[in-house]
């Protein structure tokens, strides 16, 4: 978990962030100690991800995971882990767009 005091920097990082009201857009974890873990998008960047989580044990800092989001499939490595007063986490990942799923259409 990450305790520190904010900088300039995470100011910055703050600006270039997109919020989203909880439970309007969801995500999907994959990784190697779970299939799949649905969760709510906390906000995005241009280069990462935010979620809430209502458990925290499957994301340790540094941990690689895959992420379905918007269509599209990323590789993306935990970098902080902040609790909640709610008792969940808001989970931050750095992204790497990996591929751009395609969904096929059937026409009559």
């Amino acid at each position: 978990m990450s305790h520190h005091q904010y900088t300039p920097v995470d100011e910055l990082r703050s600006s270039t962030r997109f919020m989203k009201e909880r439970g309007s857009d969801a995500a999907v974890v994959l990784h190697s100690q779970c299939e799949e873990l649905l969760v709510d998008v906390h906000d995005e960047s241009l280069g990462g991800l935010s979620v809430y989580a209502k458990d925290a044990e499957f994301f340790a800092v540094g941990r690689e995971v895959e992420i379905i989001y918007a269509g599209e499939f990323f590789r993306a490595h935990v970098r902080h882990v902040e609790p909640q007063p709610d008792g969940g986490y808001i989970v931050g990942f750095e992204c790497e767009r990996a591929m751009t799923l395609v969904r096929e259409v059937h026409r009559p």
